[in-house]
């Protein structure tokens, strides 16, 4: 009988581990640098340079991009995302895009949630529009699914591009193809935007890390495709 209990012991914290394990394998994570290029009808423009960090309930994302060779310049793009963890949702407090080179067309966005009112600064011209439970921003909404993993299907949330506050409707579809990148192979889920416009890829296996983004515009293929990633 002294042995069966020591047996029933041993497995109740081997499975307590496990869960341990498994819960700690699909945290958020703390602080994150990820370095994408920047691709436009296949050939290298530029590079992104992402960094998330989070500390207790604030979570703060930037990123960078600059052009390569001839499209250095266009200058560097700025964007900015930072707000609360709630739960297991990002909630955007504050959003901004900036360009070095027209700095007369910088986008501020600010999420008041207790008002549920979204004001916005349009080239110096002040915009509020209500504001959904569901909002993210354009840049939040990349690594709001490492918090919220995505469930096969679909899915409609509000994005803030600094300009307006559009529904998006996502439909949600595992690849059956690793997709093989620089930062390593990836089993990816794919949300691609209904309108066709916008495809994102999350790594399945790496908690949703954002690692391709696929943006046509006026018939234009952008993608933005991941090369590194540091951090815990």
């Amino acid at each position: 009988m002294h042995l069966l209990r020591l047996q029933w012991v041993a497995v109740i914290m081997l499975t307590a581990v496990g869960l341990l394990l498994a819960l700690s394998a699909h945290a958020a994570p703390k602080q994150l640098t990820i370095e994408y290029d920047l691709l436009q009808q296949g050939v290298k423009v530029g590079t992104v340079h992402d960094a998330l960090a989070v500390s207790g309930n604030q979570y703060k994302i930037t990123s960078l991009t600059e052009g390569v060779g001839i499209y250095k310049l266009m200058g560097e793009r700025t964007l900015s995302s930072q707000g609360q963890v709630v739960g297991n949702a990002l909630r955007p407090g504050h959003f901004e895009s900036l360009q070095s080179s027209h700095p007369n067309k910088s986008l501020i966005s600010d999420f008041d949630w207790s008002k549920k009112t979204l004001n916005m600064q349009v080239k110096g011209e002040q915009a509020s529009v209500p504001l959904g439970k569901s909002a993210q921003d354009l840049l939040s909404v990349m690594y709001a699914w490492m918090w919220q993993p995505p469930k096969i299907g679909q899915i409609t949330l509000s994005v803030a591009n600094g300009k307006k506050l559009t529904p998006r409707k996502f439909i949600i579809t595992e690849e059956k193809t690793p997709m093989q990148t620089e930062a390593g192979r990836f089993n990816v889920i794919k949300l691609a935007d209904s309108d066709g416009e916008k495809i994102l890829y999350l790594a399945k296996d790496k908690g949703y890390l954002p690692v391709k983004l696929v943006v046509i515009d006026d018939h234009k293929r952008m993608e933005q495709v991941i090369t590194r990633v540091t951090g815990q």
